[in-house]
C-alpha cells in the first residue's frame, strides 16, 4: 500500500526536493495527495509543470480534515515550522520537516513536547549527512582513525551569487530564519554532531553584518523597479529566468512576495560575517566560521585527534573570470578547485579527497569519487531513505528532532552569545 503524503510550502525547495520527484520517481511507494499553500497561484505551478490535478489548500486544518494523509512534509519558511509541525502531530500524523527544525528554542520546545504526547515522529532532512563524500568520513572516524577528538576547525565560505541570494528573500529578516547562524548553518551544526556523535554544550560567538543590508547608498526596494540596476552587481532580472518568473514573479499578487527584494535594503538584519566557538559532551572542541560574500563557494575542515589529522574540503565553485555581472557570474560558474583555475587546468573534479596526517609523519590520500546531483549526491540518498524506507542505518543518516534540535540551537546559542557578549549553555535552552 502506497504511503500518501501532503506537503505545506511550495517554493523551489519543496517543489524540487519533493514534490517532483514524489510524483516522478516515487509514485510506485508513495502518493501525494495534497498540496498547501498561502498563494494558491503558486501552488498551482507544480499541477502545471507536472501535468497533475492534485488538490490545492490554503487552509492546513481544512487539508487535514478532508484528506487521506500519512505523512506531512513541512517546507515553509522556516519561522512557520513550529505551527504546522505540531498540527500534524496533533493530528496524528508524522511529519517530515526541512532544515532548520524551527528558529528558536521556545518553538523548539513545543515541538519535542508535541512530538512526546502526541507519540507521533518528526523527520528532519539533513541532507548532507548522505554525501558519499561525508559518508566516507563518518565510516572513518567510527573505524577509529583518529583515535580521540580534540579540536575541529570549520569554515564556510558562500559566494557572491549562491550567498547574495539569501539577502534578496524572506532568510534577510531575523524573525522569519533567526539568519544564517540557523538557516544555513544547522547543516553545519548537524554535520559535526553526527560526525563526531557528540552533542554540544557551550557556544560563544559573533557576526556583524559588514557587506549586505545599510552597507550601500544605492538601493531600492527590488531588482524590478530599481533605478540602479544598470550598475548594481548584483541585479536580478525575474523575467529573465522562466522557472523563477512562473513560481515567483507571475504568483506575486497571491501574496504580495517579492522574490528579488534589494539586498542592501533597511529590513536586513541577519550577519553575513560570523564565527563561534562550540565545546562538546565528548571533549571535543571547535573553531567555526562562515562568510557569505566570498569570491567562491565551499568548505574546509580539519578534525585534530591523538593519532592525527583529517584534513577535508568539499567541492568548489569559482568565477573563473572577474565578474561584476550577476548574470555572468550565474552562468559562467565553474565547478573546481580555484587553485587549478589559476593554474590553467581544465576539466571538473571526478572525485574528492581525505588527507590523513599520521600525528608522527607522512600522508595518505583517500579518494572518493564525486557524485553528480542535489547536495552532492546526498537529496536522492535521502529521498530514497525517506520514501522507500530501510531496515537498518548503521551510521544513523536519518535525523529525529533531537538532532534537529541540537544544530538548530548551536545557531540561536550563538545569536543570543552576539546579544550578549557571553557563552550560552545549550542544554539550559531546552528540555528532552
Amino acid at each position: 500500500m502506497k504511503t500518501k503524503y501532503a506537503i505545506v510550502g511550495i517554493g523551489v525547495r519543496g517543489l524540487g526536493m519533493f514534490i517532483e520527484p514524489l510524483v516522478k520517481e516515487y509514485n510506485d511507494v508513495a502518493e501525494l495527495v495534497a498540496l498547501c499553500d498561502r498563494n494558491p497561484k503558486r501552488a498551482q505551478v507544480a499541477n502545471n509543470r507536472l501535468g497533475t490535478n492534485i488538490p490545492i489548500y490554503t487552509d492546513f486544518d481544512e487539508m487535514l480534515d478532508k484528506e487521506e494523509i500519512d505523512k506531512v512534509i513541512v517546507t515553509t519558511r522556516d519561522s512557520y515550522h513550529h505551527k504546522f509541525i505540531i498540527r500534524a502531530l496533533e493530528r496524528g500524523k508524522d511529519v517530515i520537516s526541512e532544515k532548520p527544525l524551527t528558529i528558536d528554542a521556545e518553538r523548539c520546545q513545543e515541538i519535542l513536547d508535541a512530538e512526546k504526547r502526541t507519540g507521533k515522529k518528526v523527520t528532519v532532512t539533513f541532507n548532507y549527512r548522505f554525501t558519499p563524500y561525508v559518508t566516507k568520513i563518518k565510516e572513518l572516524l567510527k573505524q577509529d582513525i583518529l583515535g580521540k577528538i580534540y579540536s575541529i576547525d570549520f569554515h564556510w565560505y558562500l559566494d557572491t551569487r549562491h550567498g547574495a541570494d539569501y539577502y534578496r528573500r524572506w532568510h534577510g529578516e531575523m524573525k522569519n530564519s533567526a539568519g544564517l547562524y540557523v538557516h544555513k548553518a544547522t547543516h553545519h551544526f548537524d554535520l559535526v554532531n553526527w560526525l563526531l556523535d557528540q552533542e554540544p554544550r557551550r557556544v560563544f560567538a559573533l557576526g556583524k553584518l559588514n557587506f549586505y543590508g545599510a552597507n550601500r547608498q544605492q538601493r531600492g526596494e527590488r531588482c524590478l523597479t530599481c533605478e540602479h540596476s544598470d550598475k548594481c552587481e548584483f541585479y536580478l532580472d525575474l523575467k529573465t529566468d522562466p522557472a523563477l518568473k512562473e513560481l515567483y514573479l507571475d504568483t506575486e499578487d497571491g501574496d504580495g512576495y517579492f522574490r528579488d527584494r534589494c539586498i542592501f535594503g533597511d529590513r536586513i538584519d541577519i550577519y553575513d560575517t560570523m564565527a563561534s566557538l562550540v565545546d562538546f559532551s565528548g571533549g571535543t572542541q571547535m573553531c567555526y566560521s562562515l562568510h557569505s560574500f566570498s569570491p567562491f563557494e565551499g568548505w574546509r575542515m580539519a578534525i585534530n585527534g591523538e593519532k592525527g589529522r583529517l584534513d577535508l574540503s568539499a567541492a568548489e565553485s569559482f568565477y573563473p573570470e572577474n565578474s561584476p555581472n550577476f548574470v555572468d557570474r550565474t552562468n559562467n560558474l565553474a565547478h573546481q578547485d580555484p587553485l587549478k583555475v589559476a593554474l590553467g587546468i581544465d576539466g571538473e573534479e571526478e572525485s574528492d579527497v581525505i588527507r590523513f596526517y599520521p600525528t608522527y609523519g607522512g600522508m595518505e590520500l583517500i579518494e572518493v569519487p564525486r557524485v553528480k546531483g542535489g547536495h552532492g549526491g546526498g537529496d536522492v540518498r535521502l529521498r530514497d531513505m525517506l520514501f522507500r524506507g530501510y531496515s537498518e542505518d548503521p551510521l544513523g543518516h536519518m535525523a529525529n528532532s533531537w538532532a534537529g534540535a541540537m544544530s538548530l540551537l548551536v545557531g540561536a546559542a550563538s545569536n543570543q552569545s552576539i546579544k550578549t557578549g557571553q557563552p550560552v549553555t545549550i542544554l539550559e535552552m531546552v528540555k528532552k
